[in-house]
């Protein structure tokens, strides 16, 4: 079966090769009785194009790569949702690296995306060396953060108010009358590294002693959620509210909880953070703070696009979203005596 190409398409219709490529990219400025005909012709010969050879042409792929540290964290799935469905608005596809939040993953994927041909890409982990983002700009390769950041000054990047989410959270829970709130820390990167130093500001602003024991080790999902919490009660009784990295995390804890024979929320009230779609279907559901992951990674991607569309792609675009606290079931007032 013939193969047929682009030159092609143009004897068949009449029409220049030029005005076929953007009725096929769903350009504007084309007339509708134009576009039609050349649709008829395609559909009739089953002509699709050869992106491989386009590339060689125009030193395009229309694809952009996206970098993520867990892809089954509905955090991460929900980010790239965001940014697929914006990439497809514009004409443009996406390859999706999973690096476990290694280092070693996070270069090897980006340099295997460099040398696929990506456009550009977007980096929702922090896993990377100053070496390595000075070859990108040495190679001219647009790049931008989301959900994180290394610079505030020299990159571009979406990122959601990580501080003002869990001052509001912390807040909630100290005018409930709680004193001995837990921390469960996560990773230690820009924006979410400032949800323990908001912990710290709010609890202090408020007069009470951070208990060495208060603040967790970093754990980052439901394993890490159920053993600290586990150890954490077993050990020290007083606590009566938990502060989650994120959903997964408050996830493990609400497990823990449970095993220990303690109730949701007359013995310990929880807040999580992300406010996945599991969070308002668990048996008690839970008070999240909402972090905008989707508009994150569908603002990030129009603005790499932005940029790869642009004559000035020096110019940096920064956006900071705000966050929610989502009040359901999980916290109550501390009980008397």
């Amino acid at each position: 079966m013939k193969r047929y190409t682009l030159s092609d398409v143009a004897k068949m219709t009449g029409f220049s090769m030029k005005t076929i490529s953007r009725v096929i990219n769903n350009e504007k400025h084309v007339k509708e009785e134009t576009k039609k005909k050349i649709l008829k012709v395609i559909d009739k010969i089953g002509y699709y194009p050869n992106n491989s050879a386009r590339s060689l042409v125009t030193s395009k792929t229309r694809s952009i790569g996206l970098i993520v540290g867990d892809i089954e964290n509905p955090y991460y799935s929900k980010l790239a949702k965001g940014v697929i469905r914006a990439a497809e608005s514009n004409n443009y596809s996406v390859m999706v690296c999973e690096t476990r939040f290694e280092e070693v993953a996070a270069k090897k994927y980006l340099y295997m995306l460099i040398e696929r041909g990506v456009d550009g890409v977007l980096l929702s982990i922090q896993n990377f060396k100053p070496s390595v983002l000075r070859r990108l700009e040495k190679i001219k390769m647009p790049y931008v953060f989301v959900t994180c950041m290394l610079s505030k000054t020299s990159d571009s990047y979406v990122i959601a108010n990580d501080y003002e989410g869990q001052k509001d959270a912390t807040e909630y829970l100290i005018n409930l009358g709680h004193r001995n709130i837990a921390f469960l820390r996560g990773t230690n990167i820009f924006p979410a590294n400032q949800k323990v130093l908001a912990y710290k500001d709010v609890m202090r602003a408020n007069n009470i002693q951070i208990k060495d024991y208060f603040i967790s080790k970093r754990v980052y999902n439901y394993e890490g959620g159920y053993n600290v919490v586990m150890q954490l009660l077993r050990n020290h009784k007083d606590i009566t509210a938990i502060l989650a990295t994120n959903d997964m995390v408050a996830i493990g804890a609400i497990r823990a909880i449970e095993k220990l024979g303690l109730s949701i929320p007359d013995d310990i009230s929880i807040i999580g953070a992300d406010n996945d779609e599991i969070t308002k279907l668990l048996k008690i559901p839970l008070t999240t703070i909402d972090y905008p992951k989707f508009k994150c990674g569908n603002i990030a991607t129009n603005i790499l696009i932005d940029i790869l569309e642009s004559r000035n792609k020096r110019k940096m675009r920064k956006k900071i979203l705000g966050c929610k606290l989502i009040v359901r079931e999980t916290c109550a007032s501390i009980k008397s005596g």
